[in-house]
This record gives C-alpha cells, sequence and structure tokens, in this order.
C-alpha cells in the first residue's frame, strides 16, 4: 500500500527508518549517507535512502501534524519499516529544559479523540524501551538529555496554550502549559503518538528524539543556525543506536 508514498516498495526500506516533519531537513541528515537516492518526493512526503557507515537507512518527511503523520506512518510500517525513531523538535514546558536540550519521550499523553479511529483512548501511546535505552547511551556525554512523558496535541495555537484572534475576538486560551505539566509532562509536540500506536499495532520498535527549539516557560528560543547543526548531529547518533547489534538480552526481549 503506497498511496501517498508513491513508487514505495516492500523492500526499499533501510535498517533503520528516521522520519521529521519538514521535507527540507531530510536532505540536511542525508548529507550524512553514501550512495544517497530520492524514493519519494509527493506533497510533504519526501523519502531518501543511503549507506550510514555501510549499512542501508532512509529518512522520511511527515509534514506536520497527526493527519499527515497517520498517513506517512502508515505506509512506512506497511512497507516493511524495521524500526522508526522521530527526529524532530518540541516545545519544552519545564523550567529546567533549556533550548538546545534533548528530550527522549518513553510515553505520549494525547488530546482526547486522537487516534480513535484506531484504538480507544485508554490505548497506551508508548515506545520501545530498549530502543529508547539504546539512544539515551550514545546520546549521553555529548548531549543534555531528559527522558520522560510528553504531550501529542492536535492543534498549534489553542491546543498548545497558544492565543489567536478571529475577526478581533481573542479566543479563550486553557493553561495547558501548567496544567500538563503539573502532571508530569516535559514537552509537547503533534506527531510522536501516532507512531508510537501505528508502532505497537504493527510491533515494530519506535522512539523519538527531539530537539527543544523553545522553552515555553520563558520563551526562550534556539537559533536556527544552532537549531539545524543540532538536528544533523543528533540524528547520526540516533541512526548509531539503531544500528547497534542486539545483545543477547535484546534478542530475547
Amino acid at each position: 500500500m503506497s498511496i501517498h508514498l508513491k513508487e514505495l516498495k516492500h523492500g526499499d526500506l533501510g535498517e533503520a527508518t528516521i522520519i521529521v516533519g519538514d521535507p527540507g531537513r531530510v536532505s540536511l541528515l542525508a548529507e550524512a549517507f553514501d550512495k544517497r537516492s530520492i524514493i519519494v518526493n509527493n506533497r510533504e512526503f519526501l523519502l531518501m535512502n543511503g549507506y550510514y557507515k555501510n549499512q542501508k537507512v532512509s529518512v522520511c518527511s511527515t509534514g506536520i501534524g497527526v493527519g499527515s503523520t497517520e498517513i506517512c506512518v502508515s505506509e512506512l510500517l506497511e512497507n516493511g519499516a524495521k524500526q522508526i525513531v522521530r527526529c524532530g523538535g518540541c516545545g519544552a514546558w519545564r523550567d529546567d529544559i533549556e533550548p538546545g536540550d534533548i528530550i527522549l519521550n518513553t510515553g505520549m499523553a494525547r488530546t482526547t479523540g486522537l487516534m480513535t479511529t484506531y484504538v480507544p483512548d485508554t490505548y497506551p501511546a508508548v515506545a520501545d524501551s530498549l530502543l529508547v535505552s539504546r539512544i539515551a547511551k550514545h546520546l549521553s556525554g555529548s548531549k543534555k538529555i531528559h527522558i520522560g512523558l510528553g504531550l501529542t496535541a492536535e492543534t498549534y495555537y489553542i491546543g498548545q496554550g497558544r492565543g489567536i484572534t478571529i475577526k478581533g475576538k481573542a479566543l479563550p486560551v486553557p493553561n495547558m502549559i501548567e496544567e500538563w505539566s503539573s502532571l508530569g509532562i516535559m514537552n509537547c509536540e503533534m506527531e510522536t503518538a501516532v507512531l508510537y500506536i501505528l508502532a505497537s499495532l504493527y510491533q515494530i520498535p519506535a522512539a523519538n528524539c527531539l530537539a527543544v527549539h523553545v522553552s515555553r516557560k520563558n520563551e526562550k528560543w534556539e537559533c536556527e543556525e544552532d537549531y539545524r547543526k543540532l538536528h544533523y548531529e543528533m540524528a547520526q547518533l540516533v541512526l548509531d543506536a539503531m544500528l547497534e547489534p542486539s545483545t543477547q538480552y535484546e534478542k530475547e526481549a
């Protein structure tokens, strides 16, 4: 099934698949690959293959939000993705997390009703614990990382506590950040819960690795140049983790 990831066939994907939001970031990450090739270039979906340390890998853009991510991840899984990590950005909702830090989400809260066409609201959206552990190991020492729970929101403005005015009237904004952070939520983004739920249904390992581009507590932002560099470096460490040979314990697990 490849309705939107046109030309993608079973067997095309590499040993590791990274998903990103921005098609421009696909080209950036692929600069670390040998023998780069474009497999899909349709709408917001750009999929490139290449070889990283002599192993075939793939990187694909999802676009922003739930709908396009569901399309992308579903078609990647249907075509044989072996493991998927979302490398993207997020806003931090905790005082001690700074722009430029990295977050690994072990699980995601989500907006009520999000993904109920697949599973009930009570179904957990969780990462593969072994994959998270591997990524954390490869990042430790070179990056400041935080591991814990995040929120996948279905909208960018009101759904993440941002004000918006329609025809001169300011809409009421819920105190999302305080409410969720009091429950242990570290960060917010718009895609990961979709990945975790679909990967769980397919029984495929999935995780995320998110660069903090803004602290919502004080509206401090990471500069664009540093943010771009962080994504490039972060993705290579993630690939190192994904391509690491399995231990006997992991094989048995």
